[in-house]
């Protein structure tokens, strides 16, 4: 073998034990370029991750601070509900007090107060039989004192307390006197105008509305008038 022919066999062995190395570079560049592209991805998905659980935490933050004002303030309205309920039940039970002057008058057991400005300025209980007029109901008397005592027809301002549901008369007065708000005790599905027959006192093409606080001390105001027609009664079958 002559020395040219010898060269080119070295050669090409050693191309021949290159080769199989440039390969495991190759390989391990490849291998190495596949895990920075997974790792990259990872770390996008671990970045979307942690955005998701901070929103979700920032929302759950908003929720809480959301349901705390919303307990919050359900709580303040309950106790304000809680006064005005307190305040309703203070008046009514003076209306109640008028009410038993009726029935010692064997009337109707019908009262009513009507106050301003947290004060009573007038009072009233039915007195129909006893002073032989249509117009002597409860309301209306005490409609009459309290224009009176303020020196005007116009109660604007005021809320009437009664113990029974007024009549078409009576809350016919009610609007036509201005009065703020009724304070009804119990009410009277057969000749109600409050609601249970007719609501006179939110016709929206009248010029004045009435507010309806319905339902305060409503069994002590409907054992008053129950129990005196059960004595009524128990009157006329002996």
């Amino acid at each position: 073998m002559n020395d040219k022919k010898r060269k080119i066999e070295i050669s090409s062995t050693a191309e021949q034990k290159a080769f199989p190395a440039a390969g495991e570079d190759i390989f391990l560049l490849n291998n190495n370029n596949n895990n920075i592209e997974t790792g990259r991805a990872q770390l996008k998905e671990d970045r979307r991750a942690a955005d998701r659980a901070a929103k979700q935490i920032k929302w759950e933050q908003r929720m809480r601070r959301k349901k705390a004002r919303e307990d919050s303030a359900r709580r303040e309205a309950e106790q304000k509900n809680a006064v005005i309920r307190s305040m309703h039940e203070k008046y009514m039970r003076t209306a109640l007090e008028e009410a038993q002057k009726a029935a010692a008058l064997r009337e109707v057991p019908i009262g009513c107060v009507i106050v301003k400005q947290g004060t009573i300025i007038a009072r009233g209980y039915n007195r129909r039989n006893t002073d032989a007029n249509t117009l002597s109901h409860a309301e209306l008397n005490a409609i009459r004192e309290a224009s009176h005592a303020l020196g005007d027809w116009r109660l604007e301002g005021c809320t009437l307390y009664v113990t029974l549901e007024p009549c078409q008369m009576c809350a016919g007065a009610i609007v036509q006197s201005r009065i703020d708000e009724v304070v009804i005790g119990c009410m009277n599905p057969k000749a109600g105008c409050a609601g249970s027959v007719l609501n006179l006192m939110q016709v929206p093409a009248f010029n004045h509305q009435v507010k309806i606080t319905r339902g305060i001390l409503e069994k002590e105001c409907s054992h008053l008038i129950s129990t005196f027609f059960e004595q009524l009664r128990s009157e006329k079958s002996g």
